[in-house]
């Protein structure tokens, strides 16, 4: 009886899960989602962009081919169903959840970096564990990597990649 219990408990908690979807279709998803009442969190960023007659601002998702909905595991199908959202990324079978601390701090680095944020897939090395003590990012940890010879913060979604922002070298110090 308990394990019946502890299953229905634990369909019932919202969990965050990334999604992926059909290329360049990030907003249109994300309307989709909205449409429908599902909580989801598509990561946009501001970029200049130049066309043979003008440069103009526009958003793009700083992780291509990505949404992050925030469901129970109920709601999977649902997710699916809406056109666009093609599955989740899964790991041995099952959609693998994202921790909320993790999606707070890519909410808090979109919305607090001055710089692009760039997204890699990549499993970098382990660096120094530092912590950002000034400018609109204070407080965020992560680990230092070094890339083409400039110092970058990153801040590692477990199981699904990474995201970087440059962040100057004097911002931030080494966790002791």
């Amino acid at each position: 009886m308990k394990l019946k219990e502890e299953r229905a408990i634990q369909s019932e908690k919202l969990s965050w899960y990334a999604v992926y979807t059909a290329p360049r279709a990030e907003k249109k998803v994300s309307e989709r989602f909205s449409d429908v009442g599902i909580e989801h969190y598509l990561a946009l960023q501001k970029v200049k962009r130049r066309w043979s007659d003008r440069i103009k601002e526009v958003l793009i998702p700083v992780v291509n081919g990505y949404i992050f909905v925030h469901i129970q595991d109920k709601d999977f199908e649902k997710v699916t169903k809406i056109y666009g959202a093609i599955a989740f990324v899964r790991e041995g079978g099952r959609p693998v959840a994202i921790p909320d601390c993790q999606i707070e701090n890519l909410r808090l680095m979109v919305e607090g970096a001055d710089e692009p944020i760039e997204f890699s897939v990549e499993d970098f090395a382990r660096g120094e564990s530092v912590t950002i003590t000034k400018g609109p990012l204070t407080g965020m940890m992560g680990e230092l990597v070094e890339v083409k010879g400039k110092h970058k913060v990153l801040i590692r979604l477990e199981r699904f990649g990474s995201a970087i922002t440059t962040v100057p070298v004097s911002f931030i110090e080494k966790v002791l």
